[in-house]
Formats: structure tokens, sequence, C-alpha cells
């Protein structure tokens, strides 16, 4: 099915697979804004007419270090629509800040082009640059402000978005980008998904939300600067929870848009873009507050990356690069890291396939090299066509699900139920 090859590899073991000593695991956390200029261009919509005119609401990366036994892991959520930089991987690494560093984008549509320009407003000093630098001493700023910490997850349920891919009796696809009226679609997954990290006094310091849906509620006709529905998620959660900084965590959003799509700025698009990131919050913050956290002697995280190669789809002599990440936490959360636009079915094969009780898939997440790889469909979804599917999608068939695969024998391999040799 899949000319798959694993061309980097690297393997970390955190803590005996007996469990950690209590305290541990320690976390830190940070934010620095990274909006660009007023004038700078947009990315998301070909539509679009001219660069940036305003800002809105200012965009930000936050960081939340998780380090055990000499070992870390900076997760980093940008309010951008891709940042695949092995630069700041590289040097994190290097500066011995994080061993390992998850760029997890909102998939903003109404922020700034990232990657397919470095060199605006100038190659010597260009935004996409500078926004390196700037994570880069975040994630420093994380790692000297460690505290003793506490990880917990679960999950709810809310319904925000529909499948853009309206697939005929006949097999023939169509996109329904907008359903305003809620109209039944398939597949989807309303899971909401949430990790929260706490310090000794039990206080909450961070919560990760995980959601699939397109933060596209704002559209071409919008040339404002703005975070789009997670921004209004994280201010809704902070205030809530003072003290804990949010990050937002895109799923399998490959096929999921919110039911108002593309909302005109005159026709309230702001202000849907809000009552949506609201209702997220709720039912993330009804979560959160459920939580138990585990005891101190249960404490321990492992961390596997890898480098895995596949076939362009359109032409088998080019080779695409994914990076893919899994983490191990506390033996009871597993997050799998994906550099693109996984559809849903994939996200949902993940959880039912893992023995984790607490999976995520973290979609549109530049981790460990190799590249963006854009939409990842499903075989199934390959076979109908349509957007991202048929077109504009160029990674192999097949691709999605042997890397949903390949995260679950990481998850495997990290719980230590995987011989290294022959034997009974």
């Amino acid at each position: 099915m899949s000319m798959m090859r694993i061309v980097a590899s690297v393997l970390w073991l955190v803590c005996a697979l007996g469990g950690a000593l209590a305290g541990d695991l320690s976390a830190g956390i940070a934010r620095i804004e990274i909006t660009p200029p007023v004038g700078y261009p947009m990315g998301g919509y070909a539509a679009r007419q001219g660069p940036s005119n305003g800002i809105h609401d200012p965009l930000h990366a936050t960081i939340l270090l998780l380090k055990a036994d000499g070992v870390s892991i900076a997760i980093v959520s940008c309010d951008l629509r891709s940042f695949p930089s092995e630069r700041i991987v590289t040097l994190a690494r290097e500066r011995k800040l994080a061993d390992h560093v998850l760029i997890a984008v909102t998939h903003n549509h109404s922020g700034p082009m990232t990657w397919e320009d470095k060199s605006w407003p100038k190659s010597a000093a260009s935004w996409f640059a500078e926004t390196e630098d700037k994570i880069l001493r975040a994630i420093e700023e994380a790692s000297k402000k460690l505290f003793p910490a506490r990880v917990s997850a679960g999950f709810g349920e809310i319904y925000l978005g529909h499948n853009r891919r309206k697939v005929a009796a006949d097999g023939k696809v169509t996109m329904f980008w907008r359903n305003a009226e809620k109209l039944p679609t398939s597949p989807i997954d309303p899971t909401i998904g949430v990790i929260r990290v706490d310090d000794a006094s039990g206080a909450p310091r961070a919560v990760i939300v995980n959601y699939a849906c397109h933060a596209v509620v704002l559209g071409p006709d919008n040339r404002q600067i703005s975070a789009d529905y997670p921004g209004y998620l994280r201010q809704r959660i902070e205030r809530e929870l003072p003290g804990a900084l949010c990050l937002f965590t895109q799923g399998g959003a490959g096929d999921i848009n919110p039911y108002l799509d593309k909302q005109p700025v005159a026709e309230n698009g702001f202000g849907e873009a809000e009552k949506m990131g609201n209702a997220l919050a709720e039912e993330a913050l009804k979560v959160a507050r459920k939580l138990k956290q585990p005891p101190n002697d249960k404490a321990s995280l492992r961390a596997t990356a890898e480098v895995v190669e596949f076939r362009d789809r359109w032409d088998a002599r080019k080779t695409i690069r994914a990076g893919l990440t899994t983490l191990l936490i506390n033996n009871d959360i597993a997050i799998a890291t994906l550099p693109g636009e996984p559809f849903v079915d994939l996200q949902i094969a993940l959880r039912d396939k893992s023995e984790i009780a607490n999976t995520f898939l973290f979609g549109y997440t530049y981790s460990a090299g190799g590249e963006w790889i854009g939409y990842v469909p499903t075989i199934r979804a390959a076979a109908d066509g349509g957007y991202g599917a048929g077109y504009n999608t160029r990674i192999e068939a097949g691709a999605g699900e042997a890397m949903i695969d390949r995260a679950i024998v990481n998850v495997f391999k990290l719980q230590g139920k995987l011989k290294t040799s022959p034997g009974f």
C-alpha cells in the first residue's frame, strides 16, 4: 500500500518503565506575541484582496514545557495557519532547551502567510525568522520557570462543525463549505479533548484544548489580523481559570468546517467567531474542572520522534518526508502528531486502535523534521475525490493510515510492550 520508509529515528525513554519518583515531572509555561505588522500578506484564502489592513486581536505563541529526568518536550501552540520550522526544533535541542518541540498551529486563516515567503519584508530580517527567534526565547523562558507538575486528561463532546465533503450514493463528491442550517453530515467527531497541568498546590497552570474544526469562521473579506475562534476560546478559559495559560491544538480537521464558514465581517463575523470560541471553552471548562490528578508516584514521560518518507501521489519519482512524534505521559495520556491536515476519520482511528485511555491526535503539528505535508485524506476519501482528497493534496494514498498505525506501534514501544528481540 505504501512505500513508507523511516529515514531518521530518535527514541527517548524518560523514567524507568516502572514509574517515576515523586516530583520527577515538572512544567514551565510562557507566551509571546507574534503578530505581524500591518501590511503583511495574509494566508489562507486565494480570494482575499490585498494584505492585512489592521489588527483586530493579536496573535500569540503559547509554550508548555514538560520535563522529567533531564529530558524535555516543548508544546508550542501558535495562532498561525502553518509554521514548519526545522530551525526551532534543531536549535532548541542544541541549546538544551527541549529535546522535542511540537509546533502546533491553530490553522488560523486570518493570520499571516508563513513559510511560503520567508523573506518578507526583507530576507535579512524576515517576519518568519523573527518569529522563530521569539518562539525560541519563549521556550527558554519556560525552561527557566519550571514547577513540580501533575497532568490529567479527559474528554467532552460538542457539535460545532460539519464534514465539508458531501459524498453521494454514486460516489460523486461535492464540497459543502458552509452549513448554517446545521444539517447532519458524516463523518464528524464532536470529541473535545482536554489536558490539564497543575502545580503542587493543585492550581491549574496550563490547559490544552484539542478539537477538530478549521479556524475559518472569518473569511477572505476580513483583512484584519485575528486569531479567529481559537483566540476567543483561549481568552474565555484564561478568564475563568486565572493563572493558567490555554493552548489550542487542532485534531483531524482536514475535512471539517465550522457551521458558519466564512461568515462576512459585515454580518457579525467576529461576533460569530467569539460565539464559537465561547461555546468550545464552556465545554472544555466542564471537562477541566472534573479532572482528578494522578498521584505523584505515577509521573512519567516518554517520547519517540522519527521522519518517515512517502511517495508523492502524482509523481512517484518524488518523495515527501513527514516528521512524527509520539508522547506518553503517565502511561495514561498518548499524543501523536502529524505535520499536515489529517481527515477526521484518522483521528477516530487513532483513538479506536489505542489502548491508552486518553489518546490525542495533534494534527497541523510540525515536530521531528521533514516538511509540511498538506492534506492527508483517508484511502476511501482519496478514492472518492474532492478538495484535499482528489486534488490539493500530494501525499500518496494510504499515508494517513500508515502514520496512524506507526503512532500505535510507537505507543506500544513506549509502554515497553514490544520486545526488541525474538522470544516467547
